[in-house]
């Protein structure tokens, strides 16, 4: 699977407020995609699919909303 979105698609959680969501990768990670989540470049979603999964999450580890948009 893909990323389910890009960055330019969601502004701002709408939970709290904190600018540039991170896109949420769902399927099983590759190298590139751990790295990329260490790096707080994206979100790993998972390998369970769900119907209409969220596609970003806040990047704040206190807030932690997943949304679609």
């Amino acid at each position: 699977m893909t990323d389910t979105a890009s960055r330019p698609g969601a502004a701002e959680c709408p939970q709290c407020g904190a600018p540039d969501p991170l896109p949420i990768h769902y399927g099983y990670p590759e190298p590139q995609h751990i790295r990329a989540a260490l790096r707080g470049e994206i979100a790993l979603g998972g390998v369970v699919s769900q119907p209409d999964p969220p596609t970003f999450e806040c990047r704040l580890h206190d807030c932690g909303y997943t949304f679609s948009v």
